[in-house]
């Protein structure tokens, strides 16, 4: 096994493995209704998961997200066993999706194809409440497990050069003239326009490197969520190595960050001495960041 396939291999794998960490409690498994989901989390428990959810596709991309996604959903849907009970249990309401959109992550309504799925037949066909009254018995029909930001995975794929296109990109213009364009990858969290953090400001941005190919790129940014803040300085590198099946590139794949964090107490302008934290594991760094902007502020 190639180096270079170890290394992609890992990516997905700690992607699942923090899937796993953040919804090992069942969290969120409001399964018969939209408004269901989970009332006995706390809002700040929900907001945070809400907020990992939300880094976890900033920087893998919803194609990446959303594949491992199913396949994490798709072992907890075995241990789904109850019936959903009546079909007065089900909200007939669902969110249309343009048939060109073709569903290869397997979110939308096996029967009908133009809303999310719901509910899984006996035959484990997903299905939407209204195509499930016509096609399945009700007692052998079971709800779908769902986490309570299941809504954030929700990305029905597309199919042949239209995923080559699905990620998106940045444009590196060099003092020679040439422009190319790069696949965001990891550096997503750190990208206008596809930043999940509270109150993202991008300072500065340089690209670096002995090749063109396989540059180097450091960003300065800094978010803020009512009275904490972070400043980042962080670099990736770009791998131009295809994953899987994936009609590109990797992207930039994240390298080290240094944070900077502060709390402001309220009614106080100064902050404490700010604390200092260095990373080299990408998970480290995005729980840093969330407990620190999202945790408890009592």
């Amino acid at each position: 096994m190639s180096p270079t396939l170890q290394t992609q291999q890992t990516a997905r794998a700690r992607l699942l493995a923090e899937m796993e960490r953040l919804f090992a409690d069942d969290a969120g498994l409001g399964v018969l209704v939209p408004y269901n989901g989970r009332p006995d989390m706390t809002e700040e428990v929900k907001e945070v998961q809400l907020a990992w959810a939300r880094a976890l596709v900033s920087v893998h991309g919803y194609d990446r997200a959303a594949s491992v996604y199913t396949e994490y959903a798709g072992r907890r849907q075995r241990t789904v066993t109850q019936s959903i009970g009546s079909w007065d249990n089900l909200v007939l309401t669902g969110r249309p999706i343009p048939r060109w959109d073709r569903d290869i992550h397997g979110f939308l309504c096996f029967s009908c194809v133009d809303t999310f799925s719901t509910v899984i037949a006996a035959d484990d066909d997903p299905l939407c409440n209204r195509c499930a009254r016509e096609h399945s018995p009700v007692e052998t029909t079971r709800p779908q497990w769902r986490a309570y930001s299941h809504r954030q995975f929700t990305f029905p794929g597309l199919m042949g050069e239209e995923r080559k296109t699905g990620e998106t990109l940045l444009i590196a213009r060099y003092e020679d003239g040439e422009e190319r364009k790069y696949v965001t990858g990891e550096a997503g969290l750190l990208t206008e326009g596809t930043s999940s953090l509270p109150g993202f400001t991008m300072v500065s941005n340089q690209t670096h490197g002995d090749s063109r190919d396989t540059i180097s790129l450091t960003f300065e940014a800094r978010a803020e969520h009512r009275r904490r803040s972070v400043e980042i300085l962080a670099t990736f590198a770009y791998d131009p190595e295809r994953e899987g099946y994936d009609g590109h590139a990797y992207g930039f794949r994240f390298v080290s960050a240094r944070l900077t964090t502060r709390s402001r107490k309220l009614g106080h302008l100064d902050t404490a001495d700010p604390a200092v934290t260095e990373h080299t594991d990408l998970y480290r760094l995005l729980d840093t960041l969330i407990t620190h902007l999202y945790g408890s502020q009592k």
